[in-house]
């Protein structure tokens, strides 16, 4: 094998490791906005369950397309994935904790 073709092989599993990552996180973080119910948005001061359903979702939608192409063409964008990262991530570290003692 020539290190070229290692080097693509390499990229080709990073990128498709990243992608499913950030996609299971996004899932991850869609479930649990689902699961708590709206009146515990209300009293822990957050935004409503509306805002974080659309905010994951959203996160979910394009880490899922961002699996898809990874997996399909063997790249994504890094930008859209950061995104959903950090969607999913402020919801989880922020909301999350504040709405399951609510």
């Amino acid at each position: 094998m020539t290190a070229i073709a290692f080097y693509g092989f390499a990229t080709y599993g990073i990128n498709l490791l990243l992608s499913a990552v950030v996609f299971g996180l996004a899932l991850f973080a869609l479930a649990e906005a689902l699961r708590a119910p709206a009146s515990a948005y209300d009293w822990s001061f957050k935004r409503t369950k509306s805002f974080w359903l659309a905010v994951t979702g959203a996160a979910a939608l394009f880490s899922g397309m961002m699996l898809m192409q990874a997996f399909f063409f063997g790249g994504s964008s890094i930008f859209l994935q950061l995104i959903a990262a950090t969607a999913a991530g402020v919801f989880l570290a922020d909301v999350r904790p504040a709405v399951r003692r609510g």
